[in-house]
């Protein structure tokens, strides 16, 4: 189906600064809804049709972009945020969305200063905003931490055996937490990290098991990225052959992210998907270029985003 971008900024900085310019976090501020409602309608008249939206929080601090998730005013306001943004989404023509969680700090699970005890607060987050996107009559689903599949611990150890304990037991009772609460229909579980090493990725692959204990999502999101010599084609192939050799290529996928724009990408994702016919739902690019040389930033495209290279090739 046809895909798009990952939509968590309205604007760009000096230096390609995007702390301010938090997209949910600012929602409510004059000016920038109005704003957001011009970039979706273009984005959706250059071909795009999903978005992967999203919240970046941490505990006990705030930006332009990071909610603090303790505040309950915060959370209150960007749940009234993420329902206007949903509605303008729906009334551009945008037909689905992937809502992402991005932790930051104490809170973030995969971090060596994450704080066990912000569970609960994780978890109050995803209550928090979950009825907007139920509510808002798009499709949607859930990655309930961006990248954030832990992975067993190489080495002479059984499989299932956690290589970082506390990002594994957190991960372990999200994911208990939302499927009693409402099942899976709706979410990816933990998207994936495709890491440069080949083994890493597997160890990931293997971790599904001890994180999902057989309840396992029935879609995966995977963010992949050149690195030197390994292309997104290469990250593609070890990924693929991972889940086979694990019990669960049935799954379907959405790549997550990817450059901007790049043609490279687009070549490498189409040819390994035509030579495995691998099921991908859809691609959402990630507002970096990797040709642009004037920031050394994670982000470096302002929207809206342009869609000629990847829908050129089907996406």
């Amino acid at each position: 189906a046809a895909g798009g971008s990952n939509y968590l900024w309205y604007a760009l900085g000096p230096d390609c600064d995007r702390e301010p310019y938090g997209l949910l976090a600012n929602y409510a501020v004059p000016g920038v809804r109005a704003t957001a409602q011009q970039q979706l309608a273009t984005m959706r008249a250059r071909g795009m049709q999903r978005l992967s939206l999203g919240v970046q929080f941490a505990h006990g601090s705030g930006t332009g972009t990071v909610i603090d998730s303790g505040d309950a005013a915060a959370v209150a306001a960007t749940a009234r945020n993420l329902a206007d943004l949903l509605a303008d989404v729906r009334a551009a023509g945008h037909a689905e969305v992937l809502f992402r969680f991005f932790p930051q700090g104490t809170i973030n699970p995969s971090s060596d200063a994450f704080d066990s005890g912000l569970v609960g607060e994780y978890w109050n987050l995803v209550v928090a905003l979950r009825p907007a996107l139920a509510a808002s009559g798009i499709a949607y689903r859930i990655d309930l931490f961006a990248e954030g599949m832990p992975r067993d611990r190489s080495g002479p150890w059984p499989p299932g055996t956690p290589d970082d304990p506390q990002w594994s037991r957190a991960a372990r009772r999200l994911w208990q937490n939302y499927t009693a609460s409402y099942g899976k229909l709706d979410t990816v579980g933990f998207s994936f990290l495709t890491d440069d090493d080949p083994d890493k990725l597997n160890l990931r692959v293997r971790h599904m098991d001890q994180v999902y204990a057989g309840d396992y999502p029935y879609l995966v999101a995977a963010d992949f990225y050149a690195d030197g010599a390994i292309s997104e084609s290469d990250k593609f192939l070890t990924f693929r052959a991972a889940m086979r050799e694990y019990g669960f290529g049935q799954l379907g996928w959405i790549i997550s992210e990817g450059y901007h724009e790049d043609p490279s990408a687009a070549a490498n994702f189409s040819a390994a998907i035509a030579s495995t016919r691998q099921f991908v739902h859809y691609f959402t690019q990630w507002p970096l270029d990797r040709a642009d040389l004037e920031c050394n930033a994670d982000v470096n495209v302002p929207p809206p985003y342009v869609w000629d290279v990847y829908g050129g090739y089907g996406f």
